[in-house]
């Protein structure tokens, strides 16, 4: 079939929406009709050339759809059922899979890093020139081909468009809080960057009960719906402002737990230095790949700890079901989050607001 999707041929160059082959669905695969997409920082960052990906790619992984169509062996979907598209296939039999840590799967590790689905073919193709997958999803598309596990089902009385955010800005930042870092009720933490993610972790932190919730932005703006959004205190980032004092004032000391949401270097060491003794600083945002980072390692008397976080540490199959049930029951905040709708022709342009910090969550929405 032929449908339009957004090609990246080259990184630092504008991506292309043009109408590609896509070829059916095969063995435990599935064809669904894409309602919606968020633009997200690591489409940018692969745009950009800080992520190196196998190309020419068609981008988008943070989406909702429709199933269309299953392909032979699939079990837990059908025709008709809504789902969320998550880009962290799982195949539940390696080593990964089998000890609880499906994000890390190796057979999806394979495909994201060769771009292609898990019999090492694509299914997207112009003119005879195979195009590659993103993290098995490109969902800058107004169809898609993925794994079954993917796709995942959720509740067909939420709005899909809205849904999007959850396969990756609210999974993520809501996981990095819940299943990285463990956050308890009662704790205190502080959010550097109010992004997409950087405002589910708001959320998620809110969600949790922790009992001080700190946001830092360089925007008023940002810094006004982290407010809205669960934060009990924030920090403007602005020039002369020593963040890492407020932060530490604000927290009676430092915080318990200091999330990184934005990718720069400097933030992680504001984190690192703000957090309190035995603190935990868990980094979220995406620094470029081969990039080193400095901390002072005296803090680590005070024995602080130091992680990562890739998509909240999401068991997705339990997570994404669990979340949406949340924004059905207005305990979890979507609608707020976007800014901005979108067709998939203006995906150049909002690259280059997400580029500039323009904003909230932009989505690209299909018919």
């Amino acid at each position: 079939m032929k449908t339009e999707a957004a090609v990246l041929w080259h990184p630092g160059e504008p991506v292309e929406v043009r109408e590609v082959d896509l070829a059916p669905p095969r063995k435990g695969e599935v064809l669904v009709k894409v309602a919606a997409c968020g633009v997200c920082h690591s489409d940018l960052h692969v745009v950009d050339g800080d992520m190196p990906e196998p190309l020419p790619l068609v981008l988008g992984h943070e989406a909702s759809g429709v199933v269309a169509e299953v392909g032979p062996g699939v079990e837990s979907l059908a025709p008709g059922d809504h789902v969320v598209l998550a880009l962290v296939p799982a195949c539940g039999r390696c080593a990964e899979c089998i000890q609880g840590r499906p994000n890390f799967c190796e057979v999806g590790a394979r495909m994201a890093a060769t771009g292609t689905l898990a019999d090492g073919t694509s299914r997207l193709s112009l003119n005879e020139t195979t195009l590659h997958h993103f993290n098995s999803v490109s969902s800058f598309s107004g169809h898609t081909v993925v794994p079954e596990s993917v796709a995942v089902k959720i509740r067909d009385d939420v709005s899909l468009e809205t849904v999007a955010l959850v396969g990756c800005a609210v999974l993520t930042g809501c996981g990095a809080v819940s299943n990285t870092a463990g956050v308890p009720e009662g704790a205190s933490v502080a959010v550097w960057g109010c992004g997409g993610v950087g405002l589910n972790i708001v959320q998620g932190a809110r969600l949790a009960g922790a009992a001080q919730i700190v946001a830092v932005d360089v925007r008023p703006e940002k810094l006004e719906l982290a407010r809205d959004l669960g934060a009990t205190a924030v920090v403007h980032a602005d020039e002369g402002v020593d963040v890492v004092a407020a932060v530490r004032q604000l927290t009676d000391g430092g915080p318990d737990y200091a999330f990184e949401a934005i990718g720069t270097e400097p933030t992680v060491q504001q984190a690192w230095e703000a957090a309190g003794p035995r603190g935990t600083v868990v980094v979220v945002g995406i620094l470029p790949k081969g990039k080193t980072l400095t901390i002072d390692p005296w803090q680590f008397f005070a024995e602080k700890t130091l992680k990562g976080s890739f998509l909240g540490s999401a068991r997705v199959r339990e997570d994404i079901p669990r979340l949406v049930d949340l924004y059905a029951e207005g305990d979890l905040r979507l609608e707020e989050l976007v800014d901005r709708r979108i067709p998939l022709a203006e995906l150049p342009a909002a690259f280059d607001r997400l580029r500039a910090g323009d904003g909230l969550r932009q989505l690209v929405v299909f018919d």
